[in-house]
């Protein structure tokens, strides 16, 4: 049998597995899976979403009216952060984990990991055998306990950076909630212009047929008629699928039922005034005062113990600041891309409203055809939800700036 010390305190010169054999071979703690990389921590199975009358905060960490707010069957935009720190599946063990870490220290964690690994240690000796399984069982324990050892000693993750990772993974869901609650409404304009263009198709198809009858149409030419009505209810079924989709999704996320059925109310209208108050040379220190990987990092340079890990994470740092300014640049000249869309929607509205009129007058007298006057009621639909999904994108591009203002790179 081997020695026990050679074992605990000689697993440097022992072989290591990749990390994709240890995780198979053995489960990890949590503190072996977040040892080293904070951004991984995340790809775990979520637990069922909570029933939204189970809150975590207590009850004074609200008003009475906001705590009715959230815990009524509306949806509004303004509520998707409280939402999401109270319900959110990853949220809840995030905190939970966080109340486990907040009062310990590198060698707190050290200690952790190293027990771990002793845990390992002692289940490989208890597998070892002369049966070839069972030592290779043994083996691959082993390795595990050496890996984990291994990160107890290149450990860097203290509280402080587990909180910066947490508080990261909350406002990147609340960013995806957000996004998912736009893409619900914009799928409503989408399913709007396909209907239209159903109608269209349908009366297209019925002309078709009754220029066949007088023989002004062909066979083919009603066939394919049809067939464009066809496709389009398939583009309607796919398009109603994929909005289920994302309300399953949305409300999974923050805190409904998987069949829940909350009254999703529409996202605020875009405040124009707020573009002129963006500034991404202003708003650059800021930035990157509040950004996430920033402070991560600034805590880890302080905990490394190698003058090539604090160089590498000092130029993660300095690469890292020079992000969050692109981020702010690109993000703003996306807004002002998303102002000019949404002008030249309204200008077309504007154009389409005008002949929506005069092909209502012409249809009144009988100057224009129901086919032409179905024309131009689906351009005059389409370039209505075409301006309402402008309004939209932004918003999210407004929101998605002070995401980055915030502490968020994208």
């Amino acid at each position: 049998m081997r020695d026990r010390k050679t074992i605990k305190f000689g697993y440097r010169g022992a072989a290591v597995l990749t990390a994709a054999a240890v995780a198979a071979a053995t489960p990890m703690t949590a503190w072996a899976t977040l040892a080293s990389k904070p951004e991984d921590n995340f790809a775990v199975p979520e637990p069922p979403a909570p029933d939204i009358s189970k809150d975590l905060s207590p009850e004074f960490a609200y008003s009475e009216e906001k705590w009715a707010a959230l815990r009524d069957n509306v949806l509004e935009y303004g509520e998707i952060a409280d939402l999401v720190h109270e319900y959110n599946p990853t949220v809840r063990s995030n905190r939970s984990s966080y109340n486990d870490q907040k009062n310990k220290d590198l060698t707190d964690i050290w200690q952790e990991l190293m027990d771990d690994a002793m845990d390992l240690w002692d289940k490989a000796d208890a597998e070892y055998s002369d049966d070839s399984m069972s030592r290779m069982s043994s083996a691959m324990t082993e390795y595990a306990g050496n890996n984990l050892a291994k990160m107890a000693d290149n450990n860097y993750m203290d509280a402080d950076m587990y909180k910066i990772s947490y508080d990261k993974t909350e406002a990147n869901l609340t960013y995806q909630a957000q996004q998912l609650m736009a893409t619900y409404e914009v799928s409503a304009y989408s399913m709007g212009n396909l209907n239209a263009n159903r109608a269209l198709a349908q009366a297209n198809y019925e002309a078709a047929a009754a220029n066949q009858s007088v023989g002004n149409a062909t066979q083919v030419d009603v066939l394919t008629a049809k067939k464009s009505v066809q496709d389009i209810d398939v583009s309607i079924l796919s398009a109603q699928k994929s909005a289920d989709n994302v309300h399953r999704n949305l409300c999974l996320m923050l805190g409904w039922a998987v069949d829940g059925q909350p009254e999703i109310r529409k996202v605020p209208e875009p405040d124009l005034n707020r573009i002129a108050a963006m500034n991404p040379e202003a708003d650059r220190e800021g930035a990157i005062a509040s950004n996430y990987d920033i402070r991560s990092n600034e805590i880890k340079l302080k905990n490394v113990s190698t003058n090539d890990l604090r160089a590498a994470t000092q130029a993660e740092i300095d690469s890292g600041k020079d992000n969050v300014y692109s981020n702010l640049k690109s993000q703003y000249n996306a807004v002002l891309d998303a102002r000019d869309a949404l002008e030249a929607a309204n200008i077309k509205l504007q154009l389409e409203a005008v002949n929506m009129n005069s092909a209502s007058a012409g249809a009144a007298v009988g100057n224009i055809s129901n086919l032409a006057l179905i024309q131009q009621q689906t351009a005059f639909t389409t370039a209505q939800n075409d301006v309402e999904t402008a309004k939209l994108q932004l918003f999210l591009a407004m929101e998605q700036y002070d995401w980055i203002k915030k502490g968020l790179t994208f």
